[in-house]
Protein backbone atom coordinates (compact mmCIF):
# COMPACT_ATOMS: atom_id res chain seq x y z
CA UNK A 1 0.00 0.00 0.00
CA UNK A 2 2.80 2.42 0.88
CA UNK A 3 4.61 1.63 -2.35
CA UNK A 4 1.42 2.24 -4.33
CA UNK A 5 0.88 5.54 -2.48
CA UNK A 6 4.35 6.64 -3.45
CA UNK A 7 3.62 5.81 -7.10
CA UNK A 8 0.39 7.81 -7.06
CA UNK A 9 2.08 10.82 -5.47
CA UNK A 10 4.95 10.66 -7.96
CA UNK A 11 2.48 10.39 -10.86
CA UNK A 12 0.53 13.46 -9.80
CA UNK A 13 3.73 15.46 -9.13
CA UNK A 14 5.00 14.58 -12.61
CA UNK A 15 1.68 15.47 -14.21
CA UNK A 16 1.33 18.83 -12.44
CA UNK A 17 4.94 19.67 -13.32
CA UNK A 18 4.18 18.82 -16.94
CA UNK A 19 0.98 20.88 -17.02
CA UNK A 20 2.28 23.86 -15.07
CA UNK A 21 0.83 25.25 -11.86
CA UNK A 22 -1.23 28.45 -11.65
CA UNK A 23 -1.82 29.53 -8.05
CA UNK A 24 -3.66 32.66 -9.19
CA UNK A 25 -6.56 30.45 -10.23
CA UNK A 26 -8.77 29.04 -7.49
CA UNK A 27 -10.73 25.83 -7.54
CA UNK A 28 -13.84 24.65 -5.69
CA UNK A 29 -14.39 20.93 -6.08
CA UNK A 30 -17.23 18.52 -5.38
CA UNK A 31 -15.63 15.28 -4.15
CA UNK A 32 -16.40 11.90 -2.66
CA UNK A 33 -14.77 11.36 0.72
CA UNK A 34 -12.86 8.25 -0.33
CA UNK A 35 -9.18 7.21 -0.19
CA UNK A 36 -8.35 8.41 -3.70
CA UNK A 37 -9.44 11.95 -2.87
CA UNK A 38 -6.58 12.04 -0.37
CA UNK A 39 -4.27 11.98 -3.42
CA UNK A 40 -6.33 13.94 -5.94
CA UNK A 41 -7.12 16.93 -3.70
CA UNK A 42 -3.44 17.74 -2.97
CA UNK A 43 -2.66 17.37 -6.68
CA UNK A 44 -5.49 19.76 -7.51
CA UNK A 45 -4.09 22.13 -4.89
CA UNK A 46 -0.70 22.05 -6.63
CA UNK A 47 -2.22 22.75 -10.05
CA UNK A 48 -4.48 25.54 -8.71
CA UNK A 49 -5.35 26.95 -5.30
CA UNK A 50 -7.93 24.50 -3.92
CA UNK A 51 -10.07 26.90 -1.91
CA UNK A 52 -12.89 24.54 -1.02
CA UNK A 53 -13.94 20.89 -1.16
CA UNK A 54 -17.68 20.24 -1.28
CA UNK A 55 -18.10 16.80 0.23
CA UNK A 56 -20.73 14.58 -1.39
CA UNK A 57 -23.39 14.41 1.34
CA UNK A 58 -23.56 10.62 1.57
CA UNK A 59 -19.81 10.36 2.17
CA UNK A 60 -19.34 12.86 5.02
CA UNK A 61 -19.31 10.09 7.63
CA UNK A 62 -16.21 8.49 6.18
CA UNK A 63 -12.79 8.94 7.87
CA UNK A 64 -11.42 10.81 4.85
CA UNK A 65 -13.86 13.65 5.56
CA UNK A 66 -12.18 14.56 8.85
CA UNK A 67 -8.71 14.33 7.32
CA UNK A 68 -9.61 16.56 4.38
CA UNK A 69 -11.39 18.97 6.71
CA UNK A 70 -8.07 19.51 8.49
CA UNK A 71 -6.37 20.34 5.18
CA UNK A 72 -8.99 22.38 3.29
CA UNK A 73 -12.15 24.43 3.71
CA UNK A 74 -15.11 22.03 3.46
CA UNK A 75 -18.42 23.93 3.08
CA UNK A 76 -21.71 22.03 3.16
CA UNK A 77 -23.11 20.66 -0.12
CA UNK A 78 -26.69 19.88 -1.11
CA UNK A 79 -28.79 19.90 -4.26
CA UNK A 80 -30.91 22.74 -2.87
CA UNK A 81 -27.80 24.81 -2.12
CA UNK A 82 -26.41 24.27 -5.63
CA UNK A 83 -29.69 25.30 -7.27
CA UNK A 84 -29.68 28.62 -5.40
CA UNK A 85 -27.22 30.86 -7.23
CA UNK A 86 -27.22 33.47 -4.46
CA UNK A 87 -26.26 30.87 -1.84
CA UNK A 88 -23.51 29.49 -4.07
CA UNK A 89 -22.06 32.95 -4.72
CA UNK A 90 -22.25 33.74 -1.01
CA UNK A 91 -20.23 30.59 -0.31
CA UNK A 92 -17.65 31.64 -2.90
CA UNK A 93 -17.37 35.00 -1.14
CA UNK A 94 -17.04 33.25 2.24
CA UNK A 95 -14.12 31.30 0.78
CA UNK A 96 -12.41 34.57 -0.08
CA UNK A 97 -12.95 34.27 -3.83
CA UNK A 98 -14.49 37.67 -4.52
CA UNK A 99 -12.80 39.09 -7.62
CA UNK A 100 -10.84 35.86 -8.23
CA UNK A 101 -10.66 33.48 -11.19
CA UNK A 102 -12.37 30.20 -10.30
CA UNK A 103 -12.78 26.74 -11.82
CA UNK A 104 -15.65 24.60 -10.55
CA UNK A 105 -15.02 20.84 -10.43
CA UNK A 106 -18.26 18.90 -10.32
CA UNK A 107 -19.33 15.28 -9.76
CA UNK A 108 -23.01 14.69 -10.41
CA UNK A 109 -24.19 17.90 -12.08
CA UNK A 110 -24.70 19.96 -8.93
CA UNK A 111 -24.11 23.32 -10.64
CA UNK A 112 -26.00 22.48 -13.84
CA UNK A 113 -29.36 24.19 -13.05
CA UNK A 114 -27.92 27.49 -11.80
CA UNK A 115 -24.56 27.83 -13.56
CA UNK A 116 -25.43 30.81 -15.78
CA UNK A 117 -26.93 32.66 -12.81
CA UNK A 118 -23.83 31.89 -10.70
CA UNK A 119 -21.60 33.27 -13.46
CA UNK A 120 -23.71 36.43 -13.72
CA UNK A 121 -23.82 37.14 -9.97
CA UNK A 122 -20.20 36.30 -9.14
CA UNK A 123 -17.99 39.40 -9.16
CA UNK A 124 -14.92 37.41 -10.21
CA UNK A 125 -14.54 35.16 -13.23
CA UNK A 126 -15.82 31.60 -13.49
CA UNK A 127 -13.39 30.10 -16.01
CA UNK A 128 -15.55 27.02 -16.51
CA UNK A 129 -16.71 23.73 -15.08
CA UNK A 130 -15.28 20.24 -15.19
CA UNK A 131 -17.83 17.42 -14.84
CA UNK A 132 -16.58 13.90 -14.16
CA UNK A 133 -19.64 11.62 -14.27
CA UNK A 134 -22.17 10.46 -16.84
CA UNK A 135 -25.20 11.35 -14.73
CA UNK A 136 -23.70 14.80 -14.24
CA UNK A 137 -23.16 15.19 -17.99
CA UNK A 138 -26.82 14.40 -18.58
CA UNK A 139 -27.82 17.16 -16.14
CA UNK A 140 -25.59 19.70 -17.88
CA UNK A 141 -26.82 18.64 -21.32
CA UNK A 142 -30.41 19.15 -20.15
CA UNK A 143 -29.62 22.77 -19.24
CA UNK A 144 -27.61 23.92 -22.28
CA UNK A 145 -26.52 26.49 -23.39
CA UNK A 146 -24.01 27.92 -20.91
CA UNK A 147 -22.14 31.19 -20.97
CA UNK A 148 -18.90 29.52 -19.83
CA UNK A 149 -17.17 26.34 -20.97
CA UNK A 150 -18.25 23.03 -19.46
CA UNK A 151 -15.80 20.21 -20.16
CA UNK A 152 -16.35 16.56 -19.31
CA UNK A 153 -14.17 13.47 -19.00
CA UNK A 154 -17.13 11.14 -18.41
CA UNK A 155 -17.12 9.71 -21.93
CA UNK A 156 -13.37 9.59 -22.39
CA UNK A 157 -11.72 6.34 -23.45
CA UNK A 158 -9.40 6.83 -20.46
CA UNK A 159 -12.45 6.25 -18.25
CA UNK A 160 -13.22 2.81 -19.69
CA UNK A 161 -10.87 0.97 -17.30
CA UNK A 162 -12.39 2.86 -14.36
CA UNK A 163 -15.95 2.07 -15.50
CA UNK A 164 -15.14 -1.64 -15.67
CA UNK A 165 -13.41 -1.59 -12.28
CA UNK A 166 -16.29 0.36 -10.72
CA UNK A 167 -18.60 -2.39 -11.93
CA UNK A 168 -16.24 -5.01 -10.50
CA UNK A 169 -16.10 -3.25 -7.15
CA UNK A 170 -19.91 -2.97 -7.02
CA UNK A 171 -20.26 -6.70 -7.59
CA UNK A 172 -17.55 -7.34 -4.98
CA UNK A 173 -19.39 -5.22 -2.39
CA UNK A 174 -22.81 -6.71 -3.10
CA UNK A 175 -21.34 -10.19 -2.78
CA UNK A 176 -19.57 -9.30 0.48
CA UNK A 177 -22.80 -7.91 1.94
CA UNK A 178 -24.72 -11.02 0.91
CA UNK A 179 -22.05 -13.28 2.41
CA UNK A 180 -22.46 -11.42 5.70
CA UNK A 181 -26.05 -12.69 5.53
CA UNK A 182 -24.84 -16.26 4.89
CA UNK A 183 -25.84 -16.12 1.23
CA UNK A 184 -23.82 -16.45 -1.96
CA UNK A 185 -24.30 -14.34 -5.05
CA UNK A 186 -24.93 -17.30 -7.34
CA UNK A 187 -28.22 -18.15 -5.62
CA UNK A 188 -29.80 -15.12 -7.32
CA UNK A 189 -30.83 -14.10 -10.81
CA UNK A 190 -29.90 -10.57 -11.84
CA UNK A 191 -31.29 -7.61 -13.75
CA UNK A 192 -29.05 -4.71 -14.75
CA UNK A 193 -31.05 -1.52 -15.24
CA UNK A 194 -29.14 0.81 -17.55
CA UNK A 195 -26.79 -0.62 -20.18
CA UNK A 196 -24.27 2.23 -20.35
CA UNK A 197 -20.55 1.91 -19.80
CA UNK A 198 -20.80 0.79 -16.17
CA UNK A 199 -24.03 -1.15 -16.71
CA UNK A 200 -22.65 -3.15 -19.62
CA UNK A 201 -19.59 -4.04 -17.54
CA UNK A 202 -21.86 -5.09 -14.67
CA UNK A 203 -23.82 -7.38 -16.96
CA UNK A 204 -20.62 -8.97 -18.29
CA UNK A 205 -19.19 -9.51 -14.80
CA UNK A 206 -22.38 -10.98 -13.37
CA UNK A 207 -22.78 -13.31 -16.33
CA UNK A 208 -19.12 -14.26 -16.02
CA UNK A 209 -19.80 -15.27 -12.42
CA UNK A 210 -22.40 -17.76 -13.66
CA UNK A 211 -25.41 -15.60 -12.77
CA UNK A 212 -28.38 -15.51 -15.13
CA UNK A 213 -28.51 -11.81 -16.09
CA UNK A 214 -31.06 -9.78 -18.02
CA UNK A 215 -30.85 -6.15 -19.13
CA UNK A 216 -33.20 -3.18 -19.42
CA UNK A 217 -32.54 0.22 -20.97
CA UNK A 218 -34.76 2.89 -22.50
CA UNK A 219 -32.27 3.43 -25.34
CA UNK A 220 -32.95 1.06 -28.28
CA UNK A 221 -29.34 1.32 -29.46
CA UNK A 222 -28.05 0.08 -26.11
CA UNK A 223 -30.66 -2.67 -25.99
CA UNK A 224 -29.63 -3.81 -29.46
CA UNK A 225 -26.00 -3.95 -28.32
CA UNK A 226 -26.98 -5.98 -25.25
CA UNK A 227 -28.98 -8.41 -27.38
CA UNK A 228 -26.11 -8.76 -29.84
CA UNK A 229 -23.86 -9.70 -26.92
CA UNK A 230 -26.20 -12.48 -25.93
CA UNK A 231 -28.21 -10.90 -23.11
CA UNK A 232 -31.94 -11.09 -22.75
CA UNK A 233 -32.67 -7.44 -23.53
CA UNK A 234 -36.02 -6.23 -22.24
CA UNK A 235 -37.95 -3.30 -23.69
CA UNK A 236 -40.16 -3.10 -20.59
CA UNK A 237 -38.94 -2.63 -17.03
CA UNK A 238 -41.53 -5.02 -15.64
CA UNK A 239 -40.19 -7.84 -17.81
CA UNK A 240 -36.64 -7.31 -16.55
CA UNK A 241 -37.77 -7.29 -12.93
CA UNK A 242 -40.30 -10.11 -13.13
CA UNK A 243 -37.92 -12.97 -12.33
CA UNK A 244 -34.91 -11.12 -10.89
CA UNK A 245 -33.88 -11.47 -7.26
CA UNK A 246 -30.92 -9.07 -7.60
CA UNK A 247 -31.38 -5.70 -9.30
CA UNK A 248 -28.40 -3.40 -9.92
CA UNK A 249 -29.25 0.07 -11.22
CA UNK A 250 -26.82 2.09 -13.33
CA UNK A 251 -28.82 4.87 -14.96
CA UNK A 252 -28.34 7.98 -12.80
CA UNK A 253 -31.91 8.91 -13.81
CA UNK A 254 -34.26 7.57 -11.13
CA UNK A 255 -34.27 3.95 -12.28
CA UNK A 256 -36.92 3.00 -9.72
CA UNK A 257 -39.88 5.03 -8.50
CA UNK A 258 -43.01 3.80 -6.68
CA UNK A 259 -44.14 1.87 -9.74
CA UNK A 260 -40.71 0.29 -10.21
CA UNK A 261 -40.33 -0.68 -6.56
CA UNK A 262 -43.79 -2.20 -6.76
CA UNK A 263 -42.63 -4.52 -9.54
CA UNK A 264 -39.81 -6.08 -7.50
CA UNK A 265 -39.99 -9.72 -6.51
CA UNK A 266 -40.47 -10.28 -2.81
CA UNK A 267 -37.04 -10.74 -1.22
CA UNK A 268 -35.23 -8.95 -4.06
CA UNK A 269 -31.92 -7.21 -3.29
CA UNK A 270 -31.50 -3.78 -4.92
CA UNK A 271 -28.17 -2.00 -5.36
CA UNK A 272 -26.88 1.08 -7.17
CA UNK A 273 -23.64 2.26 -8.77
CA UNK A 274 -24.30 5.91 -7.90
CA UNK A 275 -25.95 8.05 -5.22
CA UNK A 276 -29.47 7.32 -4.00
CA UNK A 277 -30.87 10.73 -4.90
CA UNK A 278 -29.84 10.19 -8.53
CA UNK A 279 -30.92 6.57 -8.86
CA UNK A 280 -34.06 6.16 -6.73
CA UNK A 281 -37.16 7.98 -5.55
CA UNK A 282 -36.96 6.72 -1.98
CA UNK A 283 -39.31 9.36 -0.67
CA UNK A 284 -42.20 7.66 -2.45
CA UNK A 285 -41.75 4.59 -0.23
CA UNK A 286 -42.50 6.34 3.07
CA UNK A 287 -46.32 6.03 3.00
CA UNK A 288 -46.50 2.41 1.83
CA UNK A 289 -43.47 0.67 3.31
CA UNK A 290 -41.94 0.08 6.73
CA UNK A 291 -38.13 0.22 7.00
CA UNK A 292 -35.92 -1.93 9.16
CA UNK A 293 -32.12 -2.03 9.35
CA UNK A 294 -31.32 -5.74 9.17
CA UNK A 295 -27.53 -5.43 8.72
CA UNK A 296 -24.98 -2.57 8.70
CA UNK A 297 -25.39 -2.09 4.93
CA UNK A 298 -28.79 -3.64 4.31
CA UNK A 299 -32.21 -2.05 4.78
CA UNK A 300 -35.40 -4.11 4.57
CA UNK A 301 -38.57 -2.51 3.16
CA UNK A 302 -41.87 -4.25 3.98
CA UNK A 303 -45.16 -3.37 2.35
CA UNK A 304 -47.44 -2.20 5.12
CA UNK A 305 -50.45 -3.94 3.60
CA UNK A 306 -49.47 -7.18 5.36
CA UNK A 307 -48.86 -8.97 2.07
CA UNK A 308 -45.48 -10.23 3.28
CA UNK A 309 -43.89 -8.66 0.22
CA UNK A 310 -40.52 -7.03 0.92
CA UNK A 311 -37.21 -6.10 -0.66
CA UNK A 312 -33.72 -5.20 0.55
CA UNK A 313 -31.77 -2.04 -0.31
CA UNK A 314 -27.96 -2.07 -0.20
CA UNK A 315 -26.11 0.89 1.36
CA UNK A 316 -29.30 2.97 1.69
CA UNK A 317 -29.44 3.14 -2.10
CA UNK A 318 -26.02 4.74 -2.50
CA UNK A 319 -23.15 3.33 -4.53
CA UNK A 320 -22.61 -0.19 -3.20
CA UNK A 321 -18.84 -0.08 -3.68
CA UNK A 322 -18.51 2.88 -1.29
CA UNK A 323 -19.17 0.41 1.51
CA UNK A 324 -15.60 -0.74 0.94
CA UNK A 325 -14.09 2.65 0.08
CA UNK A 326 -14.64 2.46 -3.71
CA UNK A 327 -11.07 1.23 -4.09
CA UNK A 328 -10.42 0.21 -7.70
CA UNK A 329 -6.64 0.47 -8.08
CA UNK A 330 -4.31 2.62 -10.21
CA UNK A 331 -6.63 2.70 -13.24
CA UNK A 332 -8.65 5.49 -11.64
CA UNK A 333 -5.60 7.74 -11.85
CA UNK A 334 -5.92 7.74 -15.64
CA UNK A 335 -9.15 9.71 -15.53
CA UNK A 336 -8.00 11.78 -12.54
CA UNK A 337 -5.05 12.78 -14.68
CA UNK A 338 -7.35 13.75 -17.54
CA UNK A 339 -9.32 15.90 -15.08
CA UNK A 340 -6.17 17.86 -14.26
CA UNK A 341 -5.40 18.23 -17.97
CA UNK A 342 -8.95 19.50 -18.60
CA UNK A 343 -8.70 22.01 -15.74
CA UNK A 344 -5.44 23.30 -17.22
CA UNK A 345 -7.23 23.71 -20.56
CA UNK A 346 -9.98 25.73 -18.86
CA UNK A 347 -7.34 27.94 -17.24
CA UNK A 348 -5.70 28.44 -20.65
CA UNK A 349 -9.01 29.43 -22.25
CA UNK A 350 -8.93 26.55 -24.72
CA UNK A 351 -12.72 26.26 -24.98
CA UNK A 352 -15.55 28.61 -25.85
CA UNK A 353 -18.94 28.74 -24.08
CA UNK A 354 -20.89 25.48 -23.89
CA UNK A 355 -23.68 26.22 -26.35
CA UNK A 356 -24.65 23.16 -28.41
CA UNK A 357 -22.64 20.54 -26.52
CA UNK A 358 -20.17 20.03 -23.71
CA UNK A 359 -16.46 20.10 -24.49
CA UNK A 360 -14.00 17.19 -24.35
CA UNK A 361 -10.23 16.93 -24.65
CA UNK A 362 -8.80 15.68 -27.92
CA UNK A 363 -6.90 12.42 -28.42
CA UNK A 364 -3.49 14.09 -28.21
CA UNK A 365 -4.25 15.54 -24.78
CA UNK A 366 -5.43 12.15 -23.57
CA UNK A 367 -2.33 10.50 -24.99
CA UNK A 368 -0.11 12.85 -22.96
CA UNK A 369 -1.88 11.78 -19.75
CA UNK A 370 -1.74 8.10 -20.67
CA UNK A 371 2.00 8.25 -21.40
CA UNK A 372 2.73 9.73 -17.96
CA UNK A 373 0.44 7.14 -16.31
CA UNK A 374 2.26 4.31 -18.13
CA UNK A 375 5.61 5.66 -16.98
CA UNK A 376 4.55 5.40 -13.31
CA UNK A 377 2.28 2.37 -13.19
CA UNK A 378 3.48 -0.08 -15.85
Amino acid sequence: MLANSAKIEAYFSHLVSHLGSDQEVHCVAVAHMVPNTMFFAPALNKLTKLSGILAKPKSVGRPEFEKLQEMFNVPSLSRDWAKDSERVVRTLFDLGLSGKSVVLVDIGGYFAPALNAIVEKFDGQILGVLEGTENGVQKYEANLPYTVPVVTVARSPLKLPEDYLVASSVVFSVEAILRDQAEILQTRTAAVIGYGRVGSSLADILRGRGINTVVFDTDPVKLAEAAARGFQANTRLEDALAHSSLVVCATGRRALDLRGFGMLQSGCVVASVTSADDEFDLGCLQPGYNREQVAPNMMRYDENRRTGRHFFLVAEGNAANFVHGAVIGPAIQLIEGEKLKAIRALIDGSFGPAEAALHELDIEARREVAEIWIEHFL
